[in-house]
């Protein structure tokens, strides 16, 4: 017998699929000044790439909703900034900073935190009709 769909259940994987979309966007800020990371080089701006599933008949419950596929690296050049003075500056003088914009992550966090608060809204909306449902019910 399939289980009925549960806008909860949905709602939970965006607010975790965001959540990590945050926690990859802090990471960026954090990171926007390192010129040299473990492996080498400046860091490299990373994205969050989300996957769904259009819900159907019979679909697997467990792929409801939106996972993180995966942690993606953003392959754009990076910021070169002359400063012949930097430990980490070529023989031209130029210093490779990471691709991260600032800017542009805080309007992505902005976008973020906007979908995060969607699913709560849709949890929450979802628990005030089954309490209306139970009243309707129980009179």
């Amino acid at each position: 017998m399939l289980e009925a769909i549960s806008a909860r259940d949905i709602a939970v994987t965006g607010l975790k699929a965001q959540r990590a979309r945050m926690n990859v966007i802090a990471n960026n800020v954090a990171n926007a000044m390192t010129t040299q990371t473990a492996k080498g080089g400046p860091f490299r701006r990373q994205m969050a790439v989300f996957r769904g599933e259009q819900v159907r008949p019979f679909l697997d419950q467990e792929k409801l909703g939106v996972r993180v596929k995966e942690i993606a690296s953003d392959q754009s050049p990076f910021r070169l900034v002359y400063d012949p003075n930097h430990p980490d500056a070529d023989e031209a003088g130029y210093v490779s900073y990471p691709n991260v914009n600032v800017a542009t992550e805080m309007v992505n966090l902005v976008s973020a935190q906007r979908a995060y608060d969607a699913n709560v809204s849709v949890i929450m909306s979802e628990k005030r009709i089954s309490a209306k449902a139970l009243e309707i019910i129980q009179a």
